[in-house]
């Protein structure tokens, strides 16, 4: 039951879209603007440097939100807690009132992460910053900590079940980003901080 309740509050946290509330406001479909995503980075290319980390940083907050509260209100259940963080992504990417069509989940991956393992936040952060500022793709950067977390997990944790609950998010993540890896291939992705970077 725990785990249940977990699921359903995860979900529902992350169901919350700001990138949609904060674009429309600004008179702006995110959906239709930019790489069509309804995330923080689109946000930043698109609408505006400010309202993406506002964004990105709401995302966060709202994952690890979800997490703290079901491990608070279940005695310190650090699993539950976990599961529900990794829902609130699942939320982020196909929200019931977007018609399941939301974000990548990048910034509510990082959000879990923090529930999880402060000091791999502040690294997954640290290589997220490394390679966008190499590459010009947060998309990349999106790749690269989603297929590291499930190794880190079994591995280093010896965490066998959250290892594989993080191996079903990462490859969700990877399918969301199919598109942009295609781009990328193609030449035609927009870079993340440098906009007008794309082929013709």
């Amino acid at each position: 039951m725990e785990y249940i309740i977990g699921v359903f509050i995860g979900y529902f946290f992350g169901s919350i879209n700001m990138a949609n509330i904060i674009s429309k406001k600004r008179g702006i479909d995110i959906k239709k603007v930019g790489s069509n995503n309804a995330g923080a980075s689109n946000v930043f290319i698109s609408v505006g440097k400010i309202d993406g980390i506002i964004v990105g940083a709401f995302d966060i907050l709202k994952s690890f939100a979800a997490a703290l509260i079901v491990y608070l209100i279940f005695s310190q259940n650090f699993t539950a807690g976990v599961i529900a963080g990794t829902m609130a992504i699942i939320g982020h990417i196909f929200p019931f009132w977007m018609k399941f069509n939301g974000g990548k989940g990048l910034a509510p991956f990082m959000g879990m992460v923090l529930f999880y393992d402060w000091k791999l936040f502040i690294f997954f952060g640290i290589l997220i910053i490394a390679i966008t500022l190499i590459t010009d793709y947060i998309g990349i950067s999106a790749l690269t900590i989603t297929a590291l977390i499930p190794i880190y997990a079994f591995l280093f944790k010896h965490e066998q079940v959250l290892a594989a609950v993080f191996a079903v998010i990462s490859v969700i993540m990877w399918c969301k980003h199919i598109e942009n890896i295609k781009r990328i291939a193609n030449g035609t992705e927009i870079g993340f901080l440098r906009k007008n970077k794309v082929k013709k």
